[in-house]
């Protein structure tokens, strides 16, 4: 793979490994595919790279019990002074210790002299308890702040035990921190000169462009509303400078938009503007509805895009206010108005099943809302309609809840696939209730998970595909089933993540669960 895609990436970095101090392979545990467009990825990349001492190389996930090598140098994880691994979701944790695992690096932090291994990345800024048995140092939040103090400190030498707690975000079990954060979004550096591949290979090439961090809408099952705040902003003035630099340098006409809140950014109409004016064609993963739908709707379709996502959560203005996130109804007629007449032609939703108190009656209201969007103009075989179980995330209100049972759950996904089949909408998709099972498991649990994980892992290295069938063989050898597998924390009991400190304390967050629980908005 690696010698196919290295001479068709722009802005890769080769360097002589005998002409540094400190050799840091960036790990991300996912494809190649997916891995490319994170923008941490190719933010840490050109900030390390960038350092006369230090050099970079990427390392994806090809597959279990394939030994990862580099993209630059085809190098093994072993080669070099530290790994990092960049860890967005819980699901990743398996592959990331199949890629040691498959390098002979030794997983158990306590028996391994090198390399150092990091970790950060939300999913472990919530929670790093089942990772704390095999990581030397976790990062937990922003990576910003810390970076080069942190390669500063391991290019002089020093261990993860004197960099653990020295400074905030620098985090080793039996430690309490504070989790890292940029003071001033309009301060931190932004990836430029941004590697990607060449277009034309069966990858989409854009410039990743963030625009805002965090968001202060308090939607309760929301990590990034818990763990990134409060929410920060780039002006208009520093988001045109990015641009005007990183386009050319990128050698890219496409931006991708990364925000939670992009439509609450005060200057989003300038900043959409400038980039139509320039014939730079923009994206944004999702939208949220507002008053000034119909002047944004064309502005995104001056840009190029063709499709909108929106996530309402729950069709049930009820149970949209037990999770804090309201939705006008009105304003979202308006908006799919506007978006059909300015040629947006496809419209994608995204639902939760098992919010609290929640019940099938909410769930029959999700046929006059597709109705609406039928009648603003989309097509029903334009529409896609997504739904997932709702899961449980610590540092979040609901890390005291559980998720739906299994049959709860299969019982409302069909109901909702029935409604969407009566009004002609054909493309619905659903999770499969028990990776939702995993993912909680992993979110939510202490220490204890990694015996779970280390099942999971021998499972693979004798022939398992790291599929469901692994998770069942594990919950078999741990005694439990997909539906009693997550932890039951009582409001009472300390939690594995508390000792990582900053954002909302438990107090505030005991008191918006208990407010969704009473069903208050």
């Amino acid at each position: 793979m690696n010698s196919i895609l290295i001479p068709f990436e722009r802005n890769v970095v080769k360097k002589d490994h005998r002409k540094v101090r400190l050799k840091f392979a960036l790990a991300y545990p996912s494809p190649y595919s997916v891995g490319i467009s994170n923008l941490a990825v190719r933010l840490l990349y050109e900030l390390i790279n960038s350092r006369e001492d230090c050099l970079c190389e990427r390392f994806f996930f090809s597959g279990f019990r394939v030994p990862p090598v580099s993209l630059e140098s085809n190098l093994p994880l072993g080669a070099f002074d530290v790994v990092g691994f960049s860890l967005q979701h819980e699901i990743d944790y398996l592959r990331m210790l199949d890629m040691l695992d498959s390098s002979s690096i030794e997983l158990f932090a306590s028996r391994r002299k090198r390399p150092v291994v990091i970790a950060g990345g939300p999913a472990v800024s919530s929670n790093p308890s089942p990772l704390e048995d095999f990581v030397d140092l976790f990062v937990v939040g922003e990576s910003e702040p810390v970076l080069d103090y942190l390669l500063d400190r391991l290019s002089e030498g020093d261990g993860p035990k004197q960099l653990a707690g020295s400074r905030p975000g620098l985090y080793a079990p039996g430690v309490e921190v504070a989790r890292g954060i940029v003071d001033s979004l309009e301060d931190a550096p932004h990836a430029v000169r941004q590697v990607h591949p060449v277009s034309g290979q069966g990858f989409s090439s854009t410039f990743l462009l963030e625009v805002s961090r965090g968001c202060n809408r308090g939607c309760r099952f929301c990590l990034e509303c818990f763990l990134y705040r409060p929410k920060r902003e780039r002006s208009y003035r520093k988001v045109t400078e990015i641009l005007e630099q990183g386009l050319p340098l990128s050698g890219l006409d496409r931006v991708t938009c990364i925000s939670s809140a992009f439509f609450d950014h005060r200057e989003i109409c300038e900043i959409l503007a400038w980039m139509r004016d320039r014939h730079v064609k923009y994206s944004l993963p999702s939208v949220r509805v507002s008053k000034k739908g119909s002047d944004l709707a064309d502005l995104l379709a001056a840009g190029g895009q063709r499709s909108i996502t929106i996530a309402p959560e729950s069709p049930s203005s009820r149970l949209r206010g037990v999770i804090n996130k309201p939705l006008d109804e009105s304003e979202m007629a308006a908006f799919l108005e506007a978006s059909r007449r300015a040629g947006i032609r496809s419209l994608k939703l995204y639902f939760m099943v098992g919010i609290p108190g929640e019940a099938m009656t909410d769930l029959e209201l999700l046929r006059p809302m597709l109705a609406g969007a039928i009648s603003a103009g989309f097509d029903p075989r334009s529409i896609h309609v997504s739904v997932n179980p709702m899961i449980p995330k610590g540092n979040t209100p609901f890390q005291w809840t559980r998720m739906v049972s299994e049959p709860e759950y299969r019982s409302r996904v069909s109901r909702m696939r029935e409604i969407c089949s009566d009004l002609g909408i054909r493309r619905f998709e659903s999770m499969d209730y028990r990776w939702g099972a995993v993912q909680s498991f992993l979110s939510v649990s202490g220490r204890e998970a990694s015996s779970a994980l280390l099942i999971a892992l021998k499972d693979v290295s004798e022939g398992g595909q790291g599929d469901l069938g692994t998770w069942r063989r594990v919950l078999k050898g741990i005694k439990k089933d997909f539906g009693t597998m997550q932890p039951n924390y009582s409001e009472d009991e300390p939690l594995p993540w508390e000792s990582i400190k900053g954002g909302p304390g438990r107090s505030f967050l005991l008191h918006e669960y208990r407010k969704a629980i009473g069903g208050q908005g």
